[in-house]
């Protein structure tokens, strides 16, 4: 999967990089038989507009599907997760059909 992670109000750090690309793996777990060089997401991490909060916001496209999520919370981790659960809900919804 091409992984792209950006941000418009934070910097960046090695262990954020990281952290989303971890718990996107379950994502692509998900999406196996899909070609790696089909599958892209971009990933936007930034401050939310309450003081201590973050936005994550997470686009995928798997072999022209395209799944959109986003989720705001205290804690950069828990957004993280909250948003990839929600595109693997997606995911396995679709996959019933």
């Amino acid at each position: 999967m091409i992984y792209q992670i950006t941000s418009d109000n934070i910097d960046l750090s090695p262990s954020m990089k990281s952290l989303a690309t971890e718990k996107l793996d379950k994502v692509d777990r998900l999406l196996s038989d899909i070609d790696p060089d089909s599958k892209s997401v971009r990933i936007v991490l930034n401050k939310g507009q309450e003081e201590g909060t973050f936005t994550v916001k997470i686009h995928l496209n798997a072999n022209g599907k395209e799944y959109f999520s986003d989720d705001t919370s205290y804690t950069l981790e828990n957004t993280i997760i909250n948003t990839v659960e929600e595109i693997v809900r997606m995911i396995r919804k679709d996959k019933k059909y």
